[in-house]
């Protein structure tokens, strides 16, 4: 998962029933969620429902135990079960242990694509017309979605293909190791329904394409890339607006965009939500 130190995962058990699951890694004497901040955009406990506070008491007093005196947690949304459970737990800790690190953005879906375009400004509304109307007057494209394993072998290559082309740094981001780690990840989305691996093709090539999953109504964009040569057609932020329409049509009810401060995510409707990173001694 990329985190460093050595894993550590640990389930609360009451009775015999599992109610929490505390994914971590242990690094001296710090505890962390295990996986890196650069691939994992949300981190937290699992927990079943009202125990956030038990699960994480038992968690503290198993890590004090074994020598750890440091958490350093970061990801964490505002509603995330670890951030309620410490603040109950230890609240004067919290007012100078929790800080804002990095933000996501979101927004709420319509029942309907006409419905979304009025979330938008005016602005943004007819920028997002004027492009879809200037690549349906370039010529023939399509728009198609991979949702299982059949065919993800050559369309996972597509995808890092694109994700590289996009810029020097992702090409950079995307070694090896990272492409296997991507590889494995769209392979498990497909195996419990969660995929949605979308592309938009202009004469019969691949040009952008976004790597999303759909969990409980939600849509997350997880990553993207394009093909620079077609930035003249706004190929990367309309494989981003086609995803929007194609998640309202299945009838999502939130468009996740993940973390990020990309500025295309608030001009097409996203909201900021602060994440934080908690940082404290046990």
């Amino acid at each position: 998962m990329g985190a460093p130190g050595e894993p550590h995962l640990l389930v609360v058990v009451e009775g015999d029933r599992p109610i929490g699951v505390a994914p971590l890694a242990l690094q001296g004497a710090c505890a962390h969620f295990l996986g890196s901040h650069e691939v994992c955009d949300y981190q937290d406990l699992v927990v079943a429902p009202g125990k956030g506070r038990h699960v994480l008491a038992a968690v503290m007093e198993h890590l004090r135990h074994r020598g750890i005196t440091q958490l350093d947690f970061r990801t964490l949304r505002p509603d995330a079960v670890t951030v309620e459970a410490l603040k109950s737990l230890a609240p004067k800790q919290m007012e100078t242990a929790l800080a804002p690190d990095e933000v996501t953005f979101e927004m709420a879906l319509p029942d309907t694509w006409d419905g979304y375009l009025q979330l938008l400004d005016g602005k943004q509304r007819h920028e997002v017309r004027r492009k879809l109307r200037r690549l349906e007057t370039h010529g023939a494209w399509t728009y198609s979605v991979i949702e299982s394993s059949n065919g993800l072998g050559k369309a996972s290559h597509a995808f890092v293909d694109l994700f590289r082309r996009n810029r020097a740094d992702k090409a950079e981001f995307m070694s090896g190791a990272m492409v296997d780690y991507f590889q494995d990840l769209m392979e498990a989305l497909a195996s419990h329904g969660l995929l949605r691996l979308c592309f938009l093709d202009v004469d019969q090539h691949a040009v952008a394409a976004v790597l999303c999953f759909d969990y409980a109504g939600v849509r997350y964009l997880y990553n993207s890339g394009y093909d620079e040569q077609y930035e003249p057609l706004s190929v990367g932020i309309l494989s981003k607006v086609l995803s929007i329409q194609h998640a309202v049509g299945m009838g999502c009810r939130r468009y996740d965009f993940l973390k990020g401060r990309e500025i295309y995510k608030k001009r097409i409707g996203g909201q900021p939500v602060d994440l934080y990173r908690c940082r404290m001694t046990i």
